[in-house]
């Protein structure tokens, strides 16, 4: 569960100036938005054309109740056939403000990439139970309709929209005029001084870099307090007896899985909902905890590995800087130590085991401790000790051992966001500049994208 607190901003690209009242997106980052702000009108294709525009019914991008994204409304071309052309001119971009607090449904993971890797199997698999051959093409207007709806039948309304990511944070908003206020809408036309600026020939490039730039700056958090998580409610597929890696890949799924394996965690979901009150501001901020445990070891564990405690006494030497704290040296007790290894960032009085966040600190922290606790014996060789702290390492993962460190001023470290980025990307970010990331492969399959971006 998360909420978004009453005064906060967000933005909406549209093709039209007039502020939206139904269903709509919300982007966090006015450059996101900003990226959907055009307007695309389909010209005849003919040798002969005039350079008229087709009249009504042939808007590429259509209007109120999409999600701004760019949607082709004619078949796949034979790459033979000279493709169709378009009059792109500059649209608006909104800026909303919440009216009051609103309670929305966080959807975690690249839950907004429209892609057939995963991302999409918590809302349709699990919340809309449906399944790839239901889905018609791009599928996602229809797809939040369906998650509103869920929300008006199910929850009597209280979720007011759902939060998802793909190359930024967004909100799927159900209601407009009930939940934000209209701000303002200015015209992304030329900006540069003296209107130098040429027009934007394909929108789904268009200041790719400044986009990517500023969403690059919520890897670690959305900032600002704009969205207050409740760790506390939350359901994960990995707390079930549920088979999430059966079809031999690394990513999760939950697409393969029968519709009575996850009618429990369908359930779960309801009850929480329907359950939840207020967003409880005395609730224990997991993630902040997990993210000094990160950062009390990250360095510490490649460090341990590294050749250079290459002897015993500098190895063990290293482990006494880290858990001499936990230590009575009066009084030796190997379980005390590990006890107060684990219960270092949590505050006083909290049992780990009232929340699913709370069971899993719990578990990863005694991992950790009890893994540097066993290597800290001058009776275990120290390449023992290091294999099973390269083990640890490898069951942590952590991706701040991904980051790619101080990249250059004009360079972000560039992961995969949707669409954009591949498998490499994934595995070894780097850090990459824009002429890097226009050129970067799109490794999403998704055909409708990809062939959308090829026929503008």
């Amino acid at each position: 569960m998360a909420q978004v607190p009453a005064g906060t901003q967000f933005y909406h690209g549209s093709p039209f100036q007039e502020p939206v009242e139904g269903m709509e997106w919300l982007a966090f980052e006015p450059e996101h938005a900003s990226f959907f702000a055009t307007r695309i009108k389909r010209r005849n294709d003919t040798d002969d054309n005039d350079g008229s525009e087709v009249e009504s019914g042939d808007l590429v991008q259509p209007p109120s109740g999409h999600d701004g994204g760019i949607m082709l409304q004619h078949p796949i071309l034979d790459t033979r056939i000279k493709p169709p052309r378009y009059d792109i001119t500059p649209g608006w971009l909104h800026t909303y403000r919440t009216k009051h607090n609103l309670p929305l449904l966080y959807i975690d993971g690249m839950s907004a990439g429209k892609t057939e890797r995963g991302t999409l199997d918590s809302q349709d698999a699990l919340l809309l139970n449906v399944t790839r051959n239901q889905r018609d093409g791009f599928w996602d207007f229809e797809r939040a309709r369906r998650l509103c709806k869920l929300s008006n039948d199910k929850w009597g309304g209280k979720i007011k929209g759902f939060i998802r990511m793909e190359a930024g944070f967004e909100i799927i908003m159900c209601s407009f005029v009930e939940n934000v206020d209209f701000i303002s809408a200015v015209r992304t036309g030329r900006s540069l001084p003296g209107g130098e600026e040429s027009e934007p020939t394909e929108p789904v490039r268009q200041h790719l870099m400044v986009w990517i730039k500023a969403i690059s700056a919520r890897y670690d958090d959305i900032g600002g307090d704009r969205v207050k998580l409740d760790h506390e409610n939350f359901i994960t597929s990995f707390a079930y007896d549920l088979d999430l890696f059966n079809d031999g890949d690394d990513l999760p799924r939950l697409e393969n899985l029968s519709v009575a394996s996850l009618d429990k965690v369908r359930n779960d979901v309801d009850t929480m909902v329907n359950n939840w009150d207020t967003f409880d501001s005395g609730a224990i901020n997991w993630q902040s905890i997990t993210d000094m445990v990160v950062e009390r070891y990250a360095k510490e564990l490649p460090y341990l590995v590294s050749d250079s405690l290459d002897t015993s006494e500098a190895f063990l030497h290293e482990l006494s800087t880290i858990l001499h704290v936990f230590i009575d040296s009066d009084h030796r007790n190997s379980t005390a130590e590990v006890e107060r290894c684990i219960n270092q960032f949590v505050p006083t009085g909290i049992k780990h085991s009232g929340s699913i966040a709370g069971r899993a600190v719990e578990a990863v922290t005694r991992k950790i401790c009890s893994g540097l606790f066993a290597a800290f014996d001058s009776n275990v060789s120290v390449s023992e000790s290091k294999k099973k702290l390269r083990s640890l390492m490898t069951y942590l993962d952590w991706t701040t051992w991904k980051k790619c460190g101080d990249c250059a001023l004009d360079e972000i470290c560039f992961i995969p966001v949707w669409p954009i980025g591949s498998e490499e990307d994934r595995i070894h970010p780097r850090c990459r500049n824009a002429t890097d990331i226009e050129q970067r492969p799109g490794g999403w399959q998704v055909e409708e994208f990809m062939d959308m971006r090829g026929t503008i």
